[in-house]
């Protein structure tokens, strides 16, 4: 499977707005956004909590080392 971007912090805020503020349910949220799958929404609002001002949390581990063909 290809690696797709990550979500901008606008429309993961947006997102997550839909969510609480105007009570909009994942499905209709979904309709609204076709190109995002119900599992990244899902997800997306879950884990809104664990975000301090919508940034991005660093990733975890030691970055892969890059080979002769990579740089």
């Amino acid at each position: 499977m290809p690696v797709r971007s990550e979500l901008t912090p606008a429309l993961r805020e947006r997102i997550c707005e839909l969510h609480s503020a105007v009570h909009w349910g994942y499905k209709r949220i979904h309709n609204r956004y076709p190109w995002i799958s119900l599992s990244t929404i899902r997800y997306t609002i879950k884990k809104e909590h664990e975000r301090r001002a919508g940034v991005t949390k660093p990733r975890s581990g030691r970055p892969k080392k890059l080979d002769a063909t990579d740089k």
